[in-house]
């Protein structure tokens, strides 16, 4: 059985999916379906990024790598960030929201007793080994 903070992390990145995944939506909505030149990583970057917590979600329940759900959700924060700052806070509770998942979530994947659940699960057991 996972560890709680490595359940609430899967859950959260669930939920932090969502984010990248309506703007990727967004972006091919107002482009009209037609991306030319760099305009294609508007819709590339937000898909990636949630593809990625998705995986990670899968494989940190699957008790296989917590990393894998870490650097999306940090990325995504460092992202979502850097567009407040840059462009301005105008999104009340929805822009706290969008940043607050991915930043629990990475930090849910990265703490001590998640990484070594993981670690125990990646150990191969004695009862496993070939004998010799």
């Amino acid at each position: 059985m996972p560890p709680v903070p490595a359940i609430a992390a899967a859950v959260l990145g669930l939920i932090a999916a969502f984010v990248p995944a309506i703007f990727a939506m967004a972006a091919f909505a107002f482009s009209g379906g037609q991306l030319e030149g760099s305009a294609w990583l508007l819709l590339a970057v937000p898909v990636i990024l949630a593809l990625g917590l998705l995986v990670g979600a899968a494989m940190l329940l699957a008790g296989r790598s917590w990393l894998v759900l870490a650097l999306p959700a940090a990325l995504l924060t460092l992202l979502l960030v850097y567009g407040y700052v840059t462009g301005g806070w105008g999104a009340g509770f929805f822009g706290v929201f969008t940043v607050l998942v991915p930043l629990l979530t990475a930090v849910l994947a990265v703490l001590p007793p998640v990484r070594s659940w993981v670690a125990a699960r990646r150990r191969p057991t004695s009862s496993l080994r070939p004998p010799g």
